[in-house]
């Protein structure tokens, strides 16, 4: 066996199942995070809500590591701004237009860091 398919058994690439739900996971993650912030504000009376309170915890921290794992420093700040801040496409774009590049390299950028968020979530589970 070679050591690069030793790498490959090591660091699996996601599938496309894996980075369609790694967009979704990233687009419940404001809403989620607002939730574990209303429980640190509230904290939770029964064991039932404790419970959520919990697994929303894991869901939002292995999301914040699964971005900060990011190498790029630029698809990284896109990623956190359009889906770790709860921005639209259109927010994103005009944020980084000052980087002075079109929207469909904003959505590249985007794409990447969604993969590479697949990619470390597979380890990281």
């Amino acid at each position: 066996m070679s050591i690069l398919f030793k790498m490959e058994e090591l660091f699996p690439k996601a599938s496309k199942a894996d980075i369609i739900r790694t967009k979704a996971y990233l687009s419940q993650y404001k809403e989620k995070k607002r939730r574990v912030e209303m429980f640190e504000r509230n904290p939770p009376q029964t064991d039932e809500l404790k419970e959520i309170q919990t697994n929303l915890i894991k869901f939002t921290s292995l999301l914040e590591r699964a971005v900060a794992q990011i190498i790029h420093d630029d698809v990284r700040k896109v990623i956190e701004y359009r889906f770790l801040k709860g921005n639209s496409r259109a927010a994103t774009i005009l944020r980084f237009e000052s980087w002075e590049c079109c929207d469909k390299t904003i959505d590249r950028k985007i794409i990447e860091g969604i993969e590479s968020v697949a990619n470390t979530l597979l380890y990281l589970e």
